[in-house]
């Protein structure tokens, strides 16, 4: 009989892979790299680019290259809250960080939750995150002043992110504003505050900053 090279064989009469018979529904077969394998659901080492199982809460993402990455969602939030003793922003006639002791919410996640009022992104490439500030606040001056609150980047402001309010003394608003922000790892956000007027400190009764990847 004459030899018949693979290749030859039509393909309707070529046999199925090797344990084809016994494989589970929707495996496919994963080589070992010692000439042998098994049939096996696709996990996350035998996509390109990615060696381990990952943690917990990790997602599958494309890095733009051709490969697949593990990566995390950011977020991370600090607060501050006092309303007998607010913290006072000596009058900033321009645009002046915000600088209450803040609280850390506890669960981060690629972010840094300052005592300083500061968020800092931990990661290792760049993200989207969806920021948002909610300050309640007053001016101790007699007359009415425009108070600014935005949200600040490496100490710039992120355009977009203002809110304002007309205020008298003693008269406490609250102000709340959002902004995507493309971060890139060690940027961090806080939250500055102006005075339009001729004078009058700011006291800030609660304040809040979040950060949390946009869209999430």
């Amino acid at each position: 009989m004459a030899d018949i090279q693979h290749s030859a064989i039509p393909d309707g009469q070529r046999h199925e892979p090797k344990g084809i018979s016994t494989a589970a529904n929707k495996t496919i077969y994963i080589a070992n790299g010692s000439a042998s394998g098994a049939w096996t659901k696709l996990g996350p080492q035998s996509l390109s680019g990615v060696t381990t199982n990952g943690s917990l809460g990790q997602f599958v993402a494309v890095d733009g290259a051709g490969n697949f990455v593990l990566a995390s969602a950011p977020s991370g939030s600090i607060y501050f809250y006092n309303i007998a003793s607010p913290y006072i922003l000596t009058y900033p006639s321009t645009f002046t960080k915000a600088a209450p002791t803040t609280s850390a919410s506890g669960s981060p996640v690629l972010m840094t939750e300052g005592s300083n009022a500061r968020l800092t992104y931990n990661g290792a490439s760049n993200a989207v995150l969806d920021v948002v500030f909610n300050v309640s606040l007053d001016q101790s001056s007699g007359a009415s002043r425009d108070i600014e609150v935005a949200i600040y980047k490496n100490g710039s402001l992120v355009n977009g992110s203002n809110a304002i309010v007309t205020t008298s003394s003693g008269e406490k608003h609250n102000l709340a504003c959002h902004a995507d922000v493309t971060v890139a790892p060690s940027d961090y956000l806080e939250v500055y505050m102006k005075n339009g007027g001729a004078s009058g400190d700011i006291r800030i009764y609660t304040f809040s900053l979040f950060a949390t990847t946009a869209g999430a």
